[in-house]
């Protein structure tokens, strides 16, 4: 009867385990549950037979599959699923600006917002988000695109 409740707690532990990677987000309930059947399992195993071999068995058993599940885990269609996939690029791939805003260099616009020094310019027919070259400039005044760097569009008084 022992060994069945050593079974049976440690099916549990991995069942909620499972449950939490699975069903429910982040670490909560069910996944500290399922260590502590775990764990509680281990005990038992230990503690309930006259022979310690139990106790070991269920312990490796429990590293085992535990480190099994870590290793193949991560090569399954699940898995695939679960991680982001997006990669960042690496400073060779950086763009020195935002398509479509260097061709902003030169052209005239007006303020939409008051610059402290950032805010938001009308320049060629976009709303466009701009800073001055230090000035504060109020709202609805004539600026016009000096630099553009990255996403940074640099502004100044006409």
């Amino acid at each position: 009867m022992e060994s069945l409740t050593v079974l049976l707690l440690m099916l549990l532990g991995f069942i909620l385990l499972l449950i939490e990677m699975f069903v429910l987000p982040g670490f909560g309930l069910c996944g500290i549950s399922g260590l502590a059947s775990l764990g509680y399992a281990c005990y038992l195993a230990f503690e309930k037979f006259e022979s310690p071999w139990p106790g070991w068995g269920a312990l490796l058993g429990t590293i085992a599959i535990l480190v099994v599940f870590i290793v193949l885990f991560p090569r399954t269609k699940a898995w695939k699923r679960l991680r982001l996939n997006a990669k960042e690029e690496s400073s060779e791939g950086f763009q020195a600006s935002s398509p479509g805003l260097e061709e902003l260099v030169g052209k005239m616009g007006d303020t939409l917002t008051m610059l402290r020094p950032a805010g938001t310019a009308k320049i060629d027919g976009k709303r466009v988000d701009v800073v001055t070259e230090g000035s504060f400039l109020p709202k609805n005044t004539e600026v016009k695109v000096v630099m553009v760097k990255g996403n940074r569009v640099v502004v100044r008084k006409v």
